[in-house]
């Protein structure tokens, strides 16, 4: 499993007070809608990481790895299909 994720308290109450009074958040819902910000930074972060790990994966590839010029076709098709993740 990756790193532990460790969210600054602090900045993420700031942040979020800041986002909640520009859109005028009634009092009552500030539970809930600090709920949803917590989730979309989460969800968020984790795809990003995600991403991160698939672009290094196919970016950084090993020595042994054939270049694109140098592959066949079933090789080509085989590389395009694992880099159409999203």
């Amino acid at each position: 499993m990756a790193d532990r994720l460790f969210i600054d308290p602090t900045t993420f109450a700031h942040n979020f007070a800041t986002a909640a009074t520009e859109a005028g958040i009634d009092t009552k819902q500030v539970t809930q809608e600090a709920k949803k910000y917590l989730l979309s930074y989460l969800t968020a972060y984790y795809l990003v990481n995600d991403f991160n790990q698939i672009e290094k994966q196919n970016f950084q590839a090993p020595e042994s790895t054939v270049n694109f010029k140098d592959m066949s076709f079933e090789q080509l098709l085989d590389r395009v299909s694992k880099l159409n993740k999203y």
